[in-house]
């Protein structure tokens, strides 16, 4: 088949025909040759379920490209280093263990069911807040005017952070999600190092004043539980890896969850009439849209993988949208059925680096749906969504619905 492109524009528009195509033809697929400076040797797009899953679990797969290099990689010149990727090698979902180990130690106490439950009274009191504001101007931005702030705030809240201070997260986190699109220009790579900079310069002091007055927070947990563990630009590192994972795909998942009922009355009906359902829903829309397109891997060693030899360090993307709709495990994958079961979805991940925040996402979705459906009977469609331009994190931009006319 052809080189897959994941920056053709009509690939970027809507990818779920390509998955399809290269499922069924070229599963395990040969991309395109490293390009110079890349420690890589090759590269694969994986499409089908049961490889990406395998993947995802095996210990010959990683994040780190330094167990399958033969010598460590020269230090890079203080003056060529990049502040983004400096902070970025840091985060969880960059390290292999024992590092990944301790860190995820660390954050597990912050996302356990307890504390989760905790959080519910205060999502549902953020969400009515958020919708008894915006019915009466008419017509919403379902992105802009509640995914966002509800996401953020929430996530803030748990971490520590001011909300005066969310625009300002709000644009720091839209240059990572630019910076990790597979393809950075320059200027978005200059845009993403004055991000880390800047944000970093932000938390510090904030990291300074919980060690001398510790509040019950995130940021004061971590600071009091990582003590000699964990140096200050760790800590950094990790609030900004929290505040960017914890809020960036849950708008995602809100808006597109938002979208799929209104384009689905039939689900809609069944949603709003069963709300046992919340959770099973929740996971059929994080299946059907996941916000998460793509992850990567290394090999660490050569791995046969659908017949085909992926070799120690190359580079696998492996596509959770197009697994997440693969027929061989999911009957009529393009439909949504609020009553899957069961729903074996890979949004979340697999393996050691499935994601800790998973509960509060579900969590966070869930009321956040059901606030906005059952707070009136006459939301309707104001306009085509607009979708962001990025492949690796795929969610609505845009998207206006009608205020209603009444409400309960």
């Amino acid at each position: 088949m052809e080189p897959f492109d994941i920056f053709d524009p009509s690939f970027r528009a809507d990818p779920y025909p390509a998955y399809a195509r290269y499922r069924a033809a070229d599963p395990v697929h040969r991309g395109r040759p490293p390009t110079p400076g890349e420690h890589t040797t090759g590269w694969w797009y994986i499409f089908r379920y049961d490889d990406v899953a395998a993947i995802l679990k095996d210990s010959r797969f990683g994040r780190s490209f330094a167990p399958a290099l033969d010598a460590p990689p020269p230090p890079v010149p203080p003056e060529e280093r990049e502040p983004f990727w400096d902070m970025y090698a840091r985060w969880t979902l960059a390290l292999e263990p024992p590092e990944h180990t301790c860190q995820r130690a660390l954050l597990s106490r912050a996302f356990t069911a307890r504390v989760v439950e905790g959080l519910r009274p205060k999502i549902a009191a953020r969400a009515a807040e958020l919708l008894a504001s915006l019915v009466p101007r008419g017509k919403i931005d379902v992105v802009a005017d509640y995914a966002f702030p509800l996401a953020l705030s929430v996530v803030a809240d748990l971490i520590g952070i001011p909300r005066r201070d969310l625009d300002r997260v709000k644009a720091w986190s839209q240059t990572i999600a630019d910076v990790l699109d597979y393809k950075p220009t320059w200027d978005v790579m200059a845009a993403g190092n004055r991000m880390a900079l800047e944000f970093a310069a932000y938390l510090r002091p904030i990291i300074e004043e919980r060690r001398k007055y510790p509040t019950d927070d995130l940021i004061s947990r971590l600071t009091a539980a990582a003590g000699e563990k964990m140096d200050e630009e760790e800590l950094v590192a990790l609030c900004v890896m929290l505040l960017f994972a914890g809020h960036e795909t849950t708008v995602s998942l809100i808006s597109s969850g938002a979208y799929l009922l209104l384009e689905h009355p039939d689900q809609l009906k069944r949603f709003r009439a069963l709300p046992e359902l919340s959770d099973v829903a929740i996971d059929e829309i994080l299946r059907l849209h996941s916000p998460i397109q793509a992850t990567t891997r290394i090999a660490y060693a050569d791995v046969e993988i659908g017949g085909r030899l992926i070799r120690r360090g190359e580079s696998a993307t492996l596509l959770l949208g197009s697994a997440n709709r693969d027929p061989a495990v999911f009957a009529d994958p393009d439909r949504l059925d609020i009553t899957r079961r069961p729903n074996r979805h890979l949004a979340f991940g697999r393996g050691i680096h499935y994601c800790l925040g998973a509960p509060l996402a579900m969590a966070q979705g869930g009321i956040a749906l059901r606030a906005l459906f059952d707070h009136t009977e006459d939301w309707r469609l104001a306009g085509a969504p607009v979708w962001s331009e990025t492949f690796g994190f795929r969610g609505l931009k845009s998207w206006e619905i009608h205020a209603p006319a009444r409400q309960r």
